[in-house]
This record gives C-alpha cells, structure tokens and sequence, in this order.
C-alpha cells in the first residue's frame, strides 16, 4: 500500500478536491445509459447466452476493446481511454474520454451508437435511450453480477423506497464539467443548482412504466428524490455562502457507506461512517485505514443531483434520444464554458432562494414545463437559461468540420420549448394517438 494515498485526515480530502482545479483548458465528459432488449419479444436481455450482453461483449471485443474482469465475470470494456460498464439491471453505459467541445463529445457518441448498433443488429437486439424501462416488470430484469450492487441491493429497502428499481430500471445522460478553482467551483454549485429543476424538465423522457402511463414527465427523477435521502437530491450546502471543498468533505463524510474493497473482495460496510474509517474503527475491518481509492469508491455512491469528485458531475437528466445525448452537454457548456454567461446565469437566479428551488424540484417530474417556481411556470425560466446557453457556445466560436458552432445541438431542446412540451409529452401524444396505447412501438420506433 502507497503510504502517499492514505487517508488519514480531512485535509488530504480537501486537497483531493483541490488537485482538480484547472486554470484553463477545460474538458467536457459526457455519460449515457441505454436498454438492451430482445427485438422478437421486446424483453430485457441476460447477462449470458446466445442473445445477452456477454455476447455483445465478445464482438466489441475483436474492435480492440479489452476487458474489465471482476473475478471470472467481464463486467466491461475498456479501450482508448473510454469505458463502456453494466449498470445493476444490465443498462449498458458508456463513459466517454474527456474532450474540448461538443462537437468532440457527439462524434464519439455516434462511432459508439455505430459501432454498438451494428453488432446488436446481428444479435437483433435493440438499443433504447429512456429514463426508465418503458414495459419491463422488476421480475423480467436480470441482473449484473457485480459485486458491489448486491451490497447495494440488499441496503436498498432499508433507506428509501425506490432504490431497487433505481438501480435496475433508470437511465440516465450525466455530463461532467471542470471548475478553475474553489471560488469557481462555488459559483458553478450554486448556479447549477438553481437550474436542475429546469433541467429535469428539458430533459425529461419517462412517462411509462409496466406498459402504460405513470402519471410522471420524469418517472426516474420521481425514483431518485425516493431512493435515498441521506446520499440523493440537492444539497442545500451548494446555495450557502460557507460552501467550499472542506464544506463538502463534511458532507460527503457523513455519507453512510456502502463497501470497501481489500484484495479484491467486498465488504459490507453499509451504514458506517467514513469517519470511522479514518479513526480505523470500522465493524467489519478493524484497524484498516481509507486510501484515496477508498475515498473515489465511497464519493461514487452519493446520488445527488449534483456532486463533487475531481471535477463536477451533473446527473439530471433522463436518457434519450441520439440527439438529447448531444444537447444536455451542450445545454449545460454554454452557461458554465463561458464568463459572460456564467455570470448571466447567476444574475438571472441570484434571488432564487433554496426552499423556492426545492419544491420545484420536487413538482418537476410530474409537472415539468407547468411546474411553478416564483409565480411562474419554469418554461419562462427555460428559455432565459437556453438563451444564455445559446449565446454562451456562439461565443465559444468553436467549429465543426462543416462549419457549424455548437449552437446546433441545441436546436432540439429550442423546438421542445416552442412546442411547449418536453420529449416525455411527445412520447405520451405517440402512445395515445399514433401507437393507439400499444406501448411495444416504442422500441421500434425510438430505438437507436
């Protein structure tokens, strides 16, 4: 063990947090889930068989992807610095390299939906981008074999309600974004913060469950504010003025955990303090001290809309169409890449206060562009923040091969906003009229 990585105060935490700041150069990190189903019956598919993920696997495979191996069980891929994982249900993810712009970010999405695709179709297996298994029942999900999820399933039930079907039948599309320094990281908390109600409402695609209406916009946001209260939601920390990386070590810290891993097994630490661990007074591993791995593992399993690591993770936003996949990232470089329209943003909800953006938060998955926020339907405050955005990438002036800046990709997300109705109202329209409430066209229709 590398004594240089022990964990044995706050200040190493705090310093963790810290080494992340970048002085210019800021990268962008984009994140998507997506189902896997059997074209002939619409299920899920297994882990293995002749039509199962392992299968998949074995293709990407002779495309010089490596393997990640978890005793004998493949639970990944690995190859030029982008990962591609097996949530608990068996949603497949792919955790792309970190680039300049989005023009980046989308070009890797469509050599991986390509690539993905083409092996798939041989398998007739489809790829579907929703915030929520449309028709599967919980019994029809299989599961990953991944260690650290049985942990987590059997910890479930015990702190919320939904955590069970959040692991298995959510997807979501997480972007991941730089900060300068402390002061910056604050700024960027708060702002983001403030907007992850209008966020869910843009983004929202999970209107279904078990065949039919789940009376939500956003169904898998709904299972998120039920999964956990003590790691999930937004930490009112990020919209005081004493918010800073020590702040957020304490919170983090008060995090119950979920596993440590010694010599490639699991223990079952659920519950337990993190500042045990660093007072080496852990139940289950007595005397064992945290490594800065630990710590990775353990900031890994807060669910919070919002949260910190070396960099900050944004995870709002439901899975969706190859379009959406492009525009979230988009939708969120615009206000933070850019100095004018940071400080636009922050002018724009400066009087935004905690309790008015909570229960936005917490009306948004069901309401979404009605939901209320200051006397106003958040659809007002929408297109102010897309507008920011907008002008926040055309001032980025970054090109693509054919000329276009990155305004493109938010071109979606404006024709949602002149609609009035977000991509989980367009999908109920579909369900109602055009699929005549025959909820098996979705995964011909929406399918990648």
């Amino acid at each position: 063990m590398n004594l240089k990585n022990i964990v044995d105060s706050k200040d190493i935490i705090i310093k963790y947090f810290l080494s992340g700041s970048k002085k210019n150069n800021f990268k962008i990190g984009t994140e998507h889930e997506k189902f896997l189903f059997n074209k002939e019956n619409k299920k899920p598919i297994p882990y293995r068989g002749n039509k199962s993920v392992t299968k998949i696997f074995s293709y990407l495979k002779k495309l010089g992807w490596k393997e990640i191996k978890e005793g004998k069980n493949i639970l990944g891929l690995t190859k030029d610095k982008k990962n591609i994982t097996l949530e608990p249900g068996l949603q497949l993810e792919l955790s792309g390299v970190t680039v300049e712009n989005i023009h980046e970010t989308c070009a890797e999405v469509n050599l991986h939906l390509k690539e993905l695709k083409l092996i798939c179709d041989k398998l007739n297996i489809g790829i579907l981008g929703n915030g929520f298994a449309p028709v599967a029942k919980f019994k029809d999900i299989k599961k990953s074999p991944k260690q650290r999820y049985k942990i987590m399933r059997s910890y479930m039930p015990n702190v919320g309600t939904l955590g069970l079907d959040m692991m298995h039948r959510t997807c979501s599309t997480q972007v991941n974004l730089d900060f300068k320094n402390e002061d910056d990281y604050k700024k960027k908390t708060k702002i983001i913060s403030k907007i992850i109600p209008i966020s869910i409402a843009l983004f929202s695609n999970s209107p279904f469950k078990e065949g039919r209406l789940n009376n939500y916009l956003s169904y898998r946001s709904y299972i998120w504010q039920n999964t956990d209260k003590n790691r999930s939601g937004i930490p009112k920390l990020f919209f005081e003025k004493s918010n800073s990386f020590e702040r957020y070590a304490d919170y983090a810290l008060d995090v119950p955990m979920y596993f440590v891993i010694r010599n490639k097994r699991y223990f079952d630490c659920t519950g337990e303090s993190f500042k045990k661990f660093i007072s080496g007074n852990l139940k289950k591993l007595p005397r064992v001290f945290p490594t800065l791995f630990d710590w990775q593992n353990h900031i890994s399993t807060i669910f919070t809309e919002l949260r910190l690591k070396k960099y900050i993770e944004i995870r709002s936003a439901d899975s969706c169409s190859y379009a959406g996949i492009c525009s979230t990232p988009a939708f969120w470089t615009g206000i933070l890449y850019d100095e004018k329209s940071l400080n636009l943003a922050e002018d724009f909800t400066k009087n935004w206060s905690y309790d008015e953006v909570i229960n936005a938060y917490y009306s948004v998955p069901k309401k979404g562009f009605r939901t209320l926020l200051k006397g106003k339907e958040i659809i007002f405050y929408a297109k102010k923040i897309l507008e920011i955005s907008f002008e926040g990438l055309k001032r980025r002036k970054i090109l693509s091969n054919k000329g276009n800046d990155e305004t493109i990709y938010l071109k979606d997300i404006f024709n949602l906003i002149n609609l009035k109705k977000n991509s989980a109202e367009i999908l109920i329209d579909k369900y109602k009229n055009k699929w005549k409430y025959n909820l098996l066209k979705i995964f011909d229709e929406e399918a990648y």
